[in-house]
């Protein structure tokens, strides 16, 4: 029995938005640390800007996964809007997509802690690991979206426009796997050019389908 997408694009909306409020969660001063030295209220102002500018890590982490999140949601909604009904494969291979983005706060908080530390290659390598695996289970998605005769795509899409998508999502898996070649070697670079993956899939994500 054929279904449309609402529920399903409801549910993947709700991952979406809990996984975005969890990656904020983190942001915050520790300030047991602050009253186990003297209290709360002698705190300096020079004292609340050093333990501030000490977040830059977590904050960092935090905008860098909050783009990551939001450019997902915009390249999910894009692939949704070419159905016109769903699947159980469609369902399972959604399903894998949103567990690896529920769970993005986890590399996310991981990079924050250590970025600046001995261990902050393994961190990094593990944040951008993930934008690897993300890359790929959209590659999957979409082939299962593309699968069964189209029999899942809306009357009218182009052959076009879904060779541009797949086009798009090779390309970034391409490039995230690259750039985690070379997170191996030069970490803060890999960071930094996972970074500017920004660009790229806000391109890929506002392309009109026609």
């Amino acid at each position: 029995m054929e279904k449309d997408t609402t529920r399903i694009e409801a549910f993947s909306d709700g991952i979406f938005a809990v996984a975005i409020t969890l990656l904020a969660i983190d942001l915050s001063l520790d300030i047991s640390d602050i009253e186990a030295h003297h209290s709360l209220k002698t705190t300096t102002a020079d004292e609340l800007e050093q333990r501030l500018m000490a977040l830059w890590p977590k904050v960092f982490a935090y905008v860098n996964s909050f783009a990551s999140v939001l450019l997902i949601w915009m390249s999910h909604h894009r692939m949704f809007k070419l159905l016109r009904t769903t699947s159980n494969r469609l369902i399972l291979a959604n399903g894998l997509l949103l567990l690896v983005v529920a769970s993005l706060p986890f590399p996310t908080k991981t990079m924050g802690e250590f970025l600046g530390t001995d261990a902050q290659k393994t961190a990094i390598l593990l944040y951008v690991g993930y934008t690897v695996v993300i890359a790929m289970l959209f590659l999957l998605l979409m082939r299962v979206i593309t699968s069964s005769k189209r029999d899942l795509l809306l009357p009218g899409i182009s052959s076009k426009t879904i060779t541009g998508i797949r086009q798009g999502l090779r390309i970034g898996l391409l490039l995230c796997s690259v750039i985690f070649i070379i997170t191996l070697f030069v970490p803060l670079m890999g960071l930094a050019l996972s970074f500017c993956m920004w660009v790229f899939w806000a391109f890929s994500s506002t392309e009109k389908a026609v």
